[in-house]
């Protein structure tokens, strides 16, 4: 009798923690489970980049409402630098084009090209014999 009390009783344990965990699990498919407590709201301030100046400041752009603005935080104040940034750092952040190396390889093949009257065996014969 204590045995089989054991046993519902460790079943009703499991049952009851899996079905929470199917519940946690379908909850989190359907959307609901996000830190905003199921309501999704779009953010309007984000942090873009940091840069530490020394021990007591740092620099930062704010991206507020598609608008950055450079700030520099210190331990006591904050001040404005900037205002309405152009995102200029996306552009220098671009890696720059790279020439097409075989380009140079064009010119080589037209220099080494037999010409077309001659068969290539005969043009490099002739270059050897001259």
């Amino acid at each position: 009798m204590v045995i089989a009390d054991f046993a519902r009783i460790l079943f009703g344990l499991t049952a009851v923690i899996g079905m929470i965990g199917i519940a946690a699990f379908a909850a989190k498919k359907a959307g609901l489970a996000t830190a905003s407590g199921g309501f999704v709201r779009k953010r309007r301030l984000r942090v873009v980049e940091t840069l530490a100046l020394d021990g007591r400041r740092r620099v930062a752009i704010i991206k507020c409402d598609d608008a950055e603005h450079l700030i520099v935080l210190g331990a006591n104040n904050e001040t404005v630098i900037a205002h309405n940034l152009d995102g200029a750092s996306d552009q220098e952040d671009a890696p720059a084009p790279v020439e097409n190396p075989f380009a140079s390889m064009s010119d080589l093949v037209k220099k080494f090209r037999p010409a077309s009257n001659q068969p290539a065996g005969d043009q490099l014969a002739g270059k050897d014999a001259a």
